[in-house]
């Protein structure tokens, strides 16, 4: 968790993969492979994985590819801080990339199971809103430490490029997430606008909010791939995932003040 300063760390259960990106990063950072190829490479591995779960076939690899992706979405952001080289057009691409491979994910399980198009899309949103409300407390845990800042609580006015920002294509990914997230984020502000003002959210407390974390998420995923139950991923984030999330925040506004 580089996100924060070392006595304000949590246990993350959402960054599993990080030491074994810490260790890919270590590998690849003398050779020419940045950030940008760790997530174009994460974007490669979700779509295969979706395909795999489509046409349901090579199940334990995809659960495994689904893994990796979490890896190499942790190692993106770790090779660009070992390089000491930040970028929004990176941080963005990141982000974008993420709902690219959930897409196909949720929709690879819809055809696959012959779920309504509708419900997919239901189901869809509700597992992005669970991934929007542990980024929310993050951050706000990020701002009240004093820790990394590269992301904002919010993201609607156009940020200031850096040096190695591309401007133009800073600015489309900045409307493309905010087609995305944009309203993500206002909804889950409006659902607990009050934790902005908390003195310093707990650590325990961001320890339950991290199994909404999308790396957690995928988790949980592969396990239901590995044991041949990916027919109830998409009623499973619907319904009760949905209801265990709402109640964090619940528990959020009672015993975090």
């Amino acid at each position: 968790m580089p996100k924060l300063p070392e006595d304000k760390k949590f246990l993350d259960l959402s960054d599993y993969a990080r030491p074994f990106a810490t260790i890919l990063v270590k590998l690849l950072f003398p050779t020419q492979i940045g950030a940008y190829s760790l997530t174009f490479a994460f974007l490669l591995v979700g779509t295969f994985a979706s395909y795999l779960i489509y046409r349901n076939i090579w199940l334990d690899f995809a659960a495994l590819l689904l893994l990796i992706k979490s890896m190499l979405d942790a190692a993106d952001g770790e090779m660009a801080r070992q390089r000491n080289t930040p970028s929004l057009v990176g941080r963005y691409f990141d982000s974008i990339s993420d709902f690219v491979v959930n897409f196909l994910l949720f929709l690879a399980l819809a055809l696959n199971f012959k779920i309504n198009i509708f419900i997919m899309l239901l189901s869809l949103i509700a597992f992005q809103l669970q991934g929007s409300i542990f980024n929310y407390y993050y951050l706000i845990k990020r701002y009240q430490c004093d820790g990394d800042k590269t992301s904002r609580i919010f993201e609607k006015e156009e940020p200031e490029p850096f040096p190695r920002d591309n401007p133009k294509l800073l600015k489309i990914l900045h409307k493309v997430y905010l087609i995305i997230y944009g309203w993500q984020d206002f909804l889950i502000h409006k659902l607990d606008r009050e934790a902005i003002e908390t003195n310093e959210l707990p650590n325990w407390f961001l320890t339950i909010v991290s199994i909404f974390g999308l790396g957690f998420q995928l988790l949980l995923i592969a396990v239901f791939v590995f044991h041949r139950s990916q027919q109830i991923v998409i009623p499973f984030f619907l319904i009760p995932y949905s209801a265990l999330a709402l109640l964090v925040i619940f528990v959020r506004k009672i015993f975090v003040k």
